[in-house]
């Protein structure tokens, strides 16, 4: 099942130019259990917090969304490169960058962190 989500339209296309990959993928993404998160401190203003996540969707990809009433809103999907497709492997340890695994321990390994970061 496809998570909904939202994102523009403008940025779909450009995001379809530069990266080859459309914005739905996002929800695809969000339906991963194995996905990894981390708050983006540095592009999140006091109205808007956005979220970096490593997911799977076929291949493994890079997605930064925030959240837009109760449906998440996709800003931009890109491939993973390979220290975050490392991250999301489970071979280098989350929590010194960050990152947490949203379902801890669905593979029996958490990449290091086993814990669920407050407030998400």
């Amino acid at each position: 099942m496809i998570m909904d989500v939202t994102w523009d339209a403008a940025k779909d296309e450009k995001n379809r130019r530069l990266r080859h990959l459309p914005l739905s993928l996002g929800g695809l993404v969000l339906d991963d259990e194995m996905r990894i998160e981390r708050h983006d401190e540095e592009h999140s203003t006091p109205d808007q917090d956005r979220w970096q996540t490593i997911g799977k969707a076929g291949k493994i990809l890079f997605m930064v969304y925030t959240e837009a009433g109760e449906v998440p809103h996709i800003i931009s999907v890109r491939l993973a490169d390979m220290e975050e497709k490392r991250l999301y492997n489970g071979e280098r340890d989350l929590q010194p960058s960050g990152w947490y695994r949203v379902n801890p321990g669905r593979n029996g390994n958490a990449g290091g962190s086993g814990e669920v970061s407050p407030g998400v």
